[in-house]
């Protein structure tokens, strides 16, 4: 069997890069757009960096059997979809709802890779 980690797109530069780097810089670039780009502009793109990222890691579990894609995919598909709920006002966190839902999403997906550690890089 080949080694997992030469499909893993998360151990080279320039699969991780477009991969999460690139939606991750999106992201946190919302936070710099308010005054030049609509709101429910902003939604779309923070919604899609997390929809980006997902897939990603939803693929790179596929692809190589990464542990904690397994978790991490999932999540911020859901946070993609929270990011929408609230963002466009189906659902009501407060003023801070959206703040709350993408620190949520993030930390959650970086608590996946303790499972690492734990359980082993790639699952069997």
């Amino acid at each position: 069997m080949a080694d997992p980690s030469s499909k893993d797109l998360a151990a080279r530069p320039l699969p991780f890069l477009i991969s999460w780097g690139l939606p991750l810089a999106l992201l946190f670039s919302t936070n710099f757009m308010q005054e030049a780009v609509p709101f429910p502009v902003i939604v779309l793109i923070m919604s899609g960096a997390f929809f980006w990222m997902g897939l990603a890691c939803v693929m790179n579990a596929k692809r190589c059997r990464r542990r904690h894609c397994y978790y991490s995919g999932p999540i911020f598909l859901a946070g993609g979809v929270a990011v929408l709920l609230v963002g466009f006002e189906v659902v009501s966190l407060g003023p801070n709802g959206l703040i709350m839902i993408v620190g949520g999403t993030l930390t959650l997906a970086l608590l996946t890779y303790l499972t690492e550690p734990i359980f082993g890089k790639y699952v069997n």
